[in-house]
């Protein structure tokens, strides 16, 4: 009978043990158990040279190994395809491990490469999901920056950039709205300006119309801006906010549509107000002011 699958399973136990009694926290009676498997348990023995060595300080775990066995250092890149490995044996003993080993990397900015292994992890999408949710959200916390400009950048990451970008607009709305401005235009970018914008206009309505205003005329605003321009509260408690608002649609037919929508809702909270407002209206000619208010139901 082969000895082969018993000196792997004490390998990876020992190189297990290392990574985890590296990881802030771990306790050594923990580790042993996280490695244990329904088949052959690695002896004390085995186990006890390499985490009497990563106690004590030492980095040589080469230095006298139990016969036959090469135990890896406590590195987490050394010892994550050993993770892996046993992951796809027992994910329940696995899990433990990699939530350490991804909040190690997190503490330590390593987001990249935390993402990356998760990527690869042997667990279920749930688990996966659910730890890949955890280590999104501590990293929009801690640089979304870097995090949407990677995932912008890193081939077969854009999914991530929307979840991202969703928890920088929870930290910092202007520079999310901001940086989805400059991305390249397509519907990436409409999609996330639309909804950076609207959360920025439900957080800060002033400092945001003020961004808007500061814009000019652009076309992938349109949208975000008739929306609020219309909306009524805006109409109803600054009416000639929202009267300029308007006047910058970039697009005529939006700008006009726009136009029809706020004349309405200054009609229904106040018909006696329609006409005195849009005689200050910017941008109507009185041919179009007639044509707004004929347009009344």
């Amino acid at each position: 009978m082969s000895t082969r699958p018993l000196a792997w399973l004490l390998a990876a136990a020992g190189g297990l043990a290392a990574l985890a009694l590296a990881l802030p926290g771990a306790e050594p009676a923990g580790t042993a158990a996280a490695v244990r498997a329904d088949g052959p348990v690695p002896p004390r023995a085995v186990l006890r040279r390499p985490l009497a060595l990563i106690a004590a300080g030492s980095t040589d775990l080469a230095a006298a190994p139990p016969a036959g066995i090469d135990t890896p250092a406590p590195d987490a890149e050394a010892t994550l395809p050993q993770l892996e490995a046993l992951a796809r044996r027992w994910p329940d003993r696995a899990l433990p491990l990699y939530e350490q080993l991804l909040d190690r990397w997190a503490a330590q900015r390593r987001f990249p490469q935390a993402v990356l292994a998760l990527a690869h992890a042997p667990l279920d999408d749930d688990t996966r999901d659910r730890l890949r949710q955890r280590l999104l959200t501590r990293w929009a916390e801690t640089a979304p920056d870097q995090a949407a400009r990677w995932a912008l950048n890193t081939p077969g990451q854009a999914a991530l950039l929307a979840p991202l970008q969703d928890r920088w607009l929870q930290q910092d709305a202007r520079s999310a709205t901001v940086f989805a401005s400059t991305l390249p235009p397509g519907e990436q970018r409409q999609a996330l300006l639309d909804e950076s914008l609207s959360r920025w206009l439900a957080q800060d309505g002033p400092a945001a119309r003020d961004w808007l205003r500061s814009q000019g005329p652009r076309p992938e605003l349109d949208e975000a801006i008739a929306r609020h321009a219309g909306a009524d509260e805006l109409a109803r408690n600054a009416p000639f906010e929202a009267m300029d608002l308007v006047a910058r649609i970039a697009t005529p037919e939006r700008r006009w549509q726009a136009w029809q929508a706020l004349v309405q809702s200054l009609h229904d909270i106040d018909p006696g107000q329609v006409a005195p407002l849009l005689a200050q209206a910017p941008g109507l000619t009185p041919a179009d002011r007639a044509r707004l208010l004929g347009e009344l139901d």
